[in-house]
């Protein structure tokens, strides 16, 4: 009974040392008000009621059979389904940067983890399991630390790292107390901990070991918010990011240095939902990495990648190279044309896209960022477009039905004089392209561009007061008149906001806050989104792009000329230009004087206070912190469950007993190259080990027992079972490194019964 009670001790210390190290860390990183030292009273009543329940086999039966009893009563009765499900739920918003739900249910949250992370550590710490699986959770918590940057729950780990030491030195040495290693192991962590805990930022290792962290965190566990991409960065939206409108006061810096052939649309932020005031991205939150071979199709999908086919693809298709290169601070947000084909992230940007088709990386960007995209540059009135176009409508698109739900969705108080002016200006056109090309003529024709306008109303809609009432505006007017009066006529359109790239004859542009701009995509099925630019010209040239239909007369007619008559000043910004149309060409405007990029680059701007935070949900990717947090628990669980110890004492014979034990001998001699030939008797095999002297306990005995009892009718006695188990445990311990680690390897990944056939 002493023994038993000494035993009981000996593991009741390792398994509160190692919960408490692992529970307080693990507590502090999900919430920090967790971290609470009146967790240890929960660990250690469980723990007395784990040791209470060991003591004997009947006490153990006892025990499980009122735990599963009280388990059913609460899952049952007191509602624990829900609170599991509100724990997991909670836990999963956590990893994906939402703090708040956690806090909500935190003495149940608190109490469960507490809970089953002592059972673990219970089990972990008995004596036949051996040290890895204590290693495998210290490493496991470490690994968090290391990837959460929780730097500060350092000391509450240091608890976990004694037990895992004392179990590796009571396994070395399974004869020597714990009381006379427990000083050693707590003077050389503590030691350990004290030595590395200063001066260690300036180390060059250190330093890697960051980076390596900080990608390990980009490319699979990134989902903290970010700041998106908005024209308000560029000095529009005065009346707030929830109101169109109002008089905008842009600014010259610089933004960015593009090399590309001809005029791009840099696409930024793409908004799908129209509310009467503003736009909004609905079309969902997720972040996909961009690098990843798994999501090619979706990305592909998503990018136009695929369109038009390759059987009806003309030069118009071939992609371009867009070179960017950042002059100022701006949100996370890559600014690229619509079809990206290829993308080369310069440095250590790491690429992610959404369900929006937007590209981003983990971070702002900074000055001397630089990227570069291959895509084709289509822009509506493109020569020969039209016709492409018209073949691609007569092939197969599995998307096209989805897009015009999506895209085509309109506010219901939006009212039938504005139907009725969008089929009237479409009516000219015979197919959905034409259509198209006629609302931007007539947008850009029979509206007045101006930055001189009044504020918007709040309970007047935007569009509406745009079309039949002021009849003047800038980019944001048109882009967003183009994108409802596209849906009124049942073609699939969406809002975009970014950057209007204009080389010179070098392929060079400087683009400053003037180039903000805002347009329009619409799909054409089989072809994919197409740019559309309605707003006008600043210098009054008026004419539509090419091979639209002729400027249609729809009825009501803007009462606007034409030609403007207060067109801006020379000094007003040019910031939203449309590409001229080559079909017509009209007189240049007074080009607006090139911002010279300075030796410094400019100061990003403040951050916009009404910036909206980019509340995207958690990515495929984040399942992988689950597996990884999985991974040392699942594989402490398969090596409790081969332990012999354990499938001893399930067994129902003596017999069943010995052949457990003696299957262990057998696993750890085939670890260290040792089998026995097909003519050899296991006493022979016993002295052909013990002659080679490697070993100081004997086996010479234990092949004499077995020989005994296969080949006479003697039956196995308990005497025997205790020879070969203590055997065997002796043998464990004097393993080299190497065997002993082939020996866990294959006591993990293979079968019991694939063990007996190869041996």
């Amino acid at each position: 009974m002493k023994d038993i009670l000494r035993a009981r001790l000996t593991h009741a210390l390792l398994s509160f040392l190692l919960s408490a190290g692992l529970t307080l860390p693990l507590l502090g990183i999900l919430e920090p008000t967790f971290l609470n030292p009146a967790v240890l009273l929960p660990i250690l009543i469980t723990i007395l009621i784990f040791e209470i329940a060991a003591i004997k086999r009947l006490t153990a039966v006892i025990a499980a059979a009122i735990g599963c009893a009280a388990l059913l009563f609460w899952l049952t009765a007191m509602n624990g389904i829900t609170t599991v499900s509100d724990l997991f739920r909670a836990l999963s918003l956590r990893i994906a940067g939402v703090h708040t739900a956690l806090p909500l249910i935190e003495q149940p949250a608190v109490l469960l983890i507490t809970v089953v992370l002592t059972l673990i550590c219970c089990f972990a710490c008995l004596r036949n399991v051996s040290c890895f699986p204590s290693t495998f959770l210290c490493i496991a918590l470490i690994l968090v630390i290391y990837l959460t940057g929780s730097v500060s729950v350092i000391p509450w780990a240091l608890p976990a790292l004694i037990a895992m030491l004392l179990i590796l030195m009571i396994d070395r040495f399974p004869e020597t107390p714990l009381l006379q290693v427990l000083p050693w192991a707590v003077v050389l962590v503590v030691a350990a901990f004290l030595l590395t805990s200063g001066g260690v930022r300036d180390n060059p290792l250190q330093q890697k070991a960051d980076e390596l962290r900080q990608a390990v965190l980009d490319r699979l566990f990134f989902t903290e918010p970010r700041d998106v991409f908005s024209l308000s960065s560029e000095g529009y939206y005065p009346e707030g990011m929830d109101q169109l409108g109002g008089k905008p006061e842009p600014h010259d810096n610089p933004v960015m240095q593009v090399s590309t052939p001809r005029t791009a649309y840099l696409r930024g932020v793409v908004l799908n939902e129209y509310t009467g005031r503003s736009w909004r991205n609905t079309t969902g939150g997720r972040r996909y990495l961009w690098q990843s071979p798994r999501l090619a199709s979706q990305r592909a999908a998503l990018f136009d990648q695929l369109l038009p086919a390759e059987t009806v693809r003309n030069a118009q298709c071939d992609p371009v190279t867009v070179s960017v290169r950042m002059l100022s601070g701006s949100a996370s947000t890559l600014f690229t044309p619509q079809r990206v084909r290829e993308l080369n992230p310069g440095g250590e940007l790491v690429p992610y896209f959404s369900d929006a088709s937007e590209i981003f990386i983990t971070r702002n960007l900074q000055p001397g960022d630089s990227y570069a995209v291959s895509a084709p540059l289509f822009v509506a009135g493109d020569p020969g477009l039209g016709t492409l176009i018209e073949i691609c409508s007569t092939m197969e698109d599995d998307a096209y039905d989805r897009i015009v739900e999506t895209y085509t969705e309109l506010p219901s108080h939006l009212e039938s004089p504005v139907y009725e002016l969008a089929r009237n200006a479409a009516s000219a056109g015979n197919s959905p392209y034409d259509q198209a090309l006629a609302l931007q003529a007539f947008l850009s024709r029979g509206f007045r561009y101006t930055l001189d306008v009044e504020n918007q109303p709040e309970d007047v809609d935007f569009v509406t007061r745009f079309l039949l009432d002021t009849k003047e505006g800038y980019c944001t007017y048109f882009a967003s008149a183009m994108t409802v009066l596209c849906r009124m006529v049942g073609l699939p359109a969406r809002y975009v906001e970014g950057y209007m790239a204009e080389p010179d004859e070098n392929g060079e542009a400087v683009v400053t806050g003037l180039s903000a701009h805002a347009w329009t995509e619409i799909y054409f099925k089989g072809f994919g989104w197409l740019t559309f630019d309605a707003t006008p010209k600043t210098s009054g040239d008026q004419q539509g792009p090419e091979e639209g239909p002729a400027t249609p007369s729809p009825s009501p007619e803007p009462e606007t000329s034409p030609e403007p008559t207060d067109t801006p000043e020379p000094d007003q910004p040019d910031h939203d230009d449309p590409t001229p149309s080559p079909e017509e060409p009209s007189p240049e405007p007074t080009p607006e004087p090139t911002p010279v990029p300075s030796d410094e680059p400019s100061q990003p701007p403040e951050p916009d206070q009404d910036s909206e935070s980019d509340q995207d949900t958690v990515s495929p990717s984040f399942p992988w912190l689950w597996l990884l947090l999985l991974l040392p628990l699942l594989l402490a669980v398969r090596i409790l469950m081969t332990s012999p110890g354990i499938r001893a004492a399930r067994a129902k014979t003596e017999e069943a007993r010995l052949d457990i034990w003696a299957q262990e001998i057998t696993d750890l001699l085939y670890a260290e190259g040792m089998t026995r030939r097909k003519d050899e008797s296991p006493m022979a095999f016993g002295r052909r080990i013990d002659r080679t002297g490697i070993f100081s306990v004997a086996l010479g005995p234990v092949g004499e027992c077995l020989s005994l009892i296969h080949y006479s009718r003697a039956e196995a006695q308990e005497t025997d079972t205790s020879l070969i188990q203590d055997t065997a445990v002796l043998l464990r311990s004097e393993l080299s490194r190497p065997a002993r680690l082939r020996y866990f390897v294959r006591r993990i990944f293979l079968p019991l019964s694939r063990r007996a056939k190869t041996q």
